[in-house]
């Protein structure tokens, strides 16, 4: 999608559902966070830009990380999970003092020159139309020696979570055309050479890539239909199926279920992934 689709996209139907489902997305992604802070080594950063935010969850984490001599900016095209970050924030004592947000399409907002010492990010990155341009733009906002650190998918076929739902709904439904590859989207950056041929473009340095094992545990109940059903309504299957007619939809829903069925315990569903963290740094 266009960075114009993506702004219709996440703040329509689309993210008001993630925004009722924040708090289950960000209990998942939360160790990812996580890793990638551990990973990036950030613990001097006092101005932190954080893009792609969404419901703030990581925004609070790094604010939370750095302590109280940091500040955190957050931003996201979508209103309706900056409307729950804004939420979390004052929940959690932290809204205007040491974090807020902001409504902004990143990679072509004016950001005030060399004015963050780190840009973070977990799956925020991946979206943009011309992504050496967005980076370019972001590297002006940040200062020199400033650094990078954002997480991002490996290839489709390493992300079980996400393949094996897909194979089960194309039992079903035809296929789409295969986007162009490197098109904006969750697995954008699955090539890391790409990746890093981007973020050199832009001018960044001290790039590196390393990839990281993870665990994506879905489950709100103690309930396999549930579960696979969160799971479809939420990941790349979600898009198939805002068409579909209800009895497709169940069709897929059944596939879906009984595919997962292997990886389900202990009321979740657990199935492996595999990131990209990456880090670069200005000069």
């Amino acid at each position: 999608m266009s960075n114009a689709d993506q702004l219709a996209y996440w703040n329509g139907e689309a993210g008001h559902k993630w925004a009722d489902n924040d708090a289950m997305m960000a209990h998942m992604l939360a160790p990812i966070a996580r890793d990638l802070i551990q990973h990036a080594n950030i613990g001097s950063a006092r101005r932190v830009l954080d893009v792609g935010c969404g419901g703030g969850s990581e925004t609070l984490m790094l604010a939370d990380h750095l302590g109280p001599q940091a500040s955190v900016l957050g931003v996201d095209i979508s209103a309706p999970l900056l409307a729950v970050a804004r939420e979390n924030a004052l929940a959690a004592g932290a809204s205007g003092r040491q974090v807020d947000f902001l409504q902004a399409d990143a990679s072509n907002h004016a950001f005030p020159p060399a004015s963050f010492d780190l840009l973070f990010s977990r799956f925020g990155v991946m979206f943009f139309d011309d992504p050496t341009a967005a980076f370019a733009i972001l590297y002006q906002a940040l200062q020199p020696g400033a650094k990078l650190a954002f997480s991002c998918w490996q290839p489709l076929q390493e992300n079980l979570w996400a393949m094996i739902p897909l194979k089960a709904a194309f039992q079903h439904l035809p296929a789409p055309e295969p986007p162009p590859p490197h098109a904006p989207g969750p697995f954008a950056f699955a090539d890391a050479d790409y990746t890093r041929s981007v973020l050199a473009g832009a001018g960044f340095s001290a790039i590196a890539i390393t990839a990281h094992a993870v665990t994506m545990a879905w489950g709100r109940e103690d309930d396999l239909a549930t579960t696979a059903r969160d799971m479809l309504n939420m990941g790349p299957v979600s898009r198939l199926l805002q068409d579909c007619d209800p009895a497709l939809r169940e069709a897929v829903y059944t596939s879906a279920i009984e595919a997962m069925a292997p990886w389900f315990s202990d009321g979740k569903i657990r199935m492996p992934g595999a990131v990209w963290l990456v880090t670069a740094s200005k000069q």
